[in-house]
């Protein structure tokens, strides 16, 4: 007699692991599971089984016997595929390593016409793709396959969807568990036009006829969303909920129809629950999710359309680090112990990935970065983008190169000067400038901590109030000051919504007092009034308050502009000694970098243009506005088309700025059309 189709022993051992999982589908359905070292003998499990069996009543089970196995053998020795083992009158057949699944995550909030992804979870012995699913409303079987886009029939019902278990690939046959997930939240309507996000994007019939189009797009991770309150006061909660926000996101990739999507600030997690299963879905391969080097789980990843590319080969580089001789030379000179120590703390990585065009054969290069953020920190960017360039002209060989990605910098700051002229001189202004950068100099928390150097009776309350400067250790310590001026003032800025994480502390005892208790709430210059006014109060020399008047805050922008008047001279002084430095420098012999002081003569490997030209911004918040956002490709591979416009500002300004209702990250989405030379 042979085994039932229905009557199986499935015996799995996982990879590295001493133990055996055993797990026996009855006639009847129900299952029995148990676990075993893998080196006991198989008798000894069958007892431990034959009591379980009777405990749950199950009175036929003395005899529990496999096929052809001596009852001393072990679990690695006992168990064969397609063996049979035998339970009182019932018969098994046995499956080895057999795919199972453990359960099933997605997006739990669905919405007409936004793809829900269904995500395997606890997958033993097989992949994503061996999985089937099927979705149902109410009962009703509404489709299959792994993505489901609710329809205006499912508005109001909740979605189901079920895993029928994972196909194995040496037999075809569906094995594992079927397993459930259903969504706690009903299907809605997003209720919102977002045409003034989405009509910039779709392609128009000059971009159909470019050969191809790319799309670059920082998405704002919700890794970073507990200091949204302090960056985007303006942005509401429940439009900020990743659940929502992010589907918005991954619409605006689909309305594109890029060829190569290159996204930053990608969480990892909704990297594998929304984007990779949904883009594949809709044709697109994707790169390994590449992560930043700290504990901080987001970082990036590159779309290809699979009908056109396929993926060779992919590397990640560190931009903490130089492969460059002489630039590691000029970092840890000791003159630079403040750079060194930041790029020591820095996680920034990139991404290379080779692709080979599927029509023509031909290979090129993608890159995709985020580069460091800091607005003081322009000197490590153009150390980046010189690192980034290097190992890209090395990785691509010769072929085609495009870098997309968030470069943080306006075309008139040295990293985008530095890529777009090929050249940069040890003299620039953003190497002065960015040496005087220190890690954590402009901190809030630190500013705040700073606070209780204050005796309550109010000795440690003055500041030095004399603005010359002489070196760059005292301009360093000025611009410092001069930037917690300013922050402390767009905090009072009623229209910046910034909220005091205390509500509000009784002063009583004094300012002094005051003030400390609400830092030790959290509080700092950037989301208290309190603690902006303080620190106001404190730089122009006014006695200590919590509140500024309106002759007060008069008083402080008067101030704002003579330390801004001795920055600039304090800078014209360094900026001097600096260029001496450079006049005096000899060249050194086969190398294209030229250290001297606090910065370096950079050339690039090859030339490069922005495929997007240089827009009025990509990025719009509370506080900032400019362009950071760029494709760059190789001069004598592309030739541009086209590129997406600017949206509407009234729609960008509904909400103060980036993001709100309609756009849902602080950046927009870069679209150009190229063709290949």
């Amino acid at each position: 007699m042979n085994p039932s189709r229905d009557a199986v022993v499935d015996v799995r051992r996982a990879k590295n692991s001493d133990k055996v999982a055993i797990q026996l589908t009855f006639l009847d359905g129900s299952t029995k599971r148990l676990e075993r070292v893998a080196s006991e003998s198989v008798s000894k499990a069958f007892a431990r089984l034959r009591a379980s069996l009777k405990k749950d009543g199950r009175a036929d089970v003395e005899t529990i016997t496999l096929k052809d196995c001596a009852e001393d053998a072990s679990h690695d020795d006992a168990w064969q595929s397609g063996g049979e083992l035998t339970v009182g009158d019932e018969r098994f057949r046995v499956r080895l390593n057999a795919p199972d699944i453990g359960g099933i995550v997605a997006v739990d909030f669905p919405m007409v016409g936004f793809p829900c992804a269904a995500t395997a979870v606890g997958l033993d012995f097989c992949e994503q793709e061996d999985v089937a699913f099927a979705w149902s409303v109410d009962g009703r079987e509404v489709g299959q396959g792994r993505v489901y886009a609710p329809t205006e029939e499912d508005v109001g019902k909740r979605l189901m969807v079920r895993a029928l278990g994972a196909r194995d690939r040496t037999t075809g046959e569906m094995c594992g568990r079927e397993v459930d997930y259903e969504f706690a939240n009903a299907v809605r309507r997003l209720d919102l036009d977002r045409t003034d996000a989405l009509e910039r994007l779709r392609p128009g019939e000059t971009s159909k006829r470019g050969d191809l189009r790319v799309m670059t797009y920082n998405i704002l991770a919700d890794a970073y969303s507990h200091t949204w309150q302090t960056m985007f006061p303006y942005f509401a909660d429940d439009l900020a909920k990743a659940e929502r926000r992010l589907q918005l996101v991954l619409q605006d990739i689909l309305e594109a129809e890029a060829d190569v999507v290159a996204l930053q600030e990608v969480d990892k997690k909704w990297h594998e629950l929304l984007f990779e299963p949904v883009l594949a879905s809709r044709g697109y391969v994707s790169t390994d999710w590449c992560g930043k080097s700290g504990q901080t789980m987001e970082g990036s990843a590159i779309f290809f359309r699979s009908s056109k590319f396929t993926i060779l080969e992919e590397q990640v580089i560190k931009l903490n680090e130089t492969s460059d001789t002489q630039m590691k030379r000029f970092i840890l000179d000791d003159e630079n112990y403040e750079l060194a120590n930041a790029l020591a703390k820095i996680t920034t990585v990139a991404q290379l990935v080779k692709v080979k065009d599927k029509s023509t054969q031909r290979e090129m290069c993608v890159g995709n970065c985020h580069l460091f953020f800091h607005p003081g920190a322009m000197h490590i960017r153009i150390i980046q983008a010189h690192e980034l360039l290097t190992q890209a002209t090395a990785f691509a060989d010769g072929g085609p190169l495009m870098l997309c990605g968030d470069f943080n910098g306006e075309p008139e700051d040295g990293v985008i000067r530095y890529i777009s002229k090929g050249k940069i001189s040890a003299a620039d202004s953003d190497w002065i400038r960015g040496s005087l950068f220190r890690w954590g100099g402009t901190s809030s928390r630190e500013a705040a901590r700073s606070l209780y150097y204050i005796l309550d009776d109010g000795h440690g309350y003055e500041t030095d109030r004399n603005y010359k400067v002489e070196n760059s250790l005292e301009l360093r310590a000025l611009v410092e000051r001069g930037i917690c001026m300013s922050l402390s003032a767009r905090t009072l800025d009623e229209n910046w919504g910034a909220k005091c994480k205390c509500g509000s502390c009784d002063d009583g005892d004094g300012p002094i007092v005051a003030v400390k208790k609400h830092v030790k709430s959290g509080c700092t210059f950037k989301n208290c009034h309190a603690v902006a006014a303080f620190t106001l109060r404190r730089e122009i020399g006014l006695d200590p308050g919590l509140e500024m008047s309106e002759d007060e805050l008069a008083m402080a922008k008067r101030t704002s502009t003579m330390m801004k008047n001795a920055q600039d001279e304090g800078f014209r002084v360094v900026s001097s000694l600096q260029i001496q430095a450079l006049e005096s420098a000899a060249p050194i012999d086969g190398s294209t970098v030229l250290p001297v002081g606090c910065g370096a003569t950079l050339s690039i490997p090859r030339p490069l243009f922005s495929a997007g030209g240089f827009p009025e911004w990509t990025n719009y918040v509370g506080g900032f506005v400019g362009a950071l956002d760029y494709v760059w490709c190789s001069s004598e591979a592309f030739r541009p088309r086209n590129f997406a416009p600017l949206p509407p500002m009234s729609a960008v300004l509904q909400s103060t700025a980036l993001p709100n209702a309609v756009f849902p990250s602080d950046h927009i989405p870069v679209v150009v059309d190229v063709d290949l030379i």
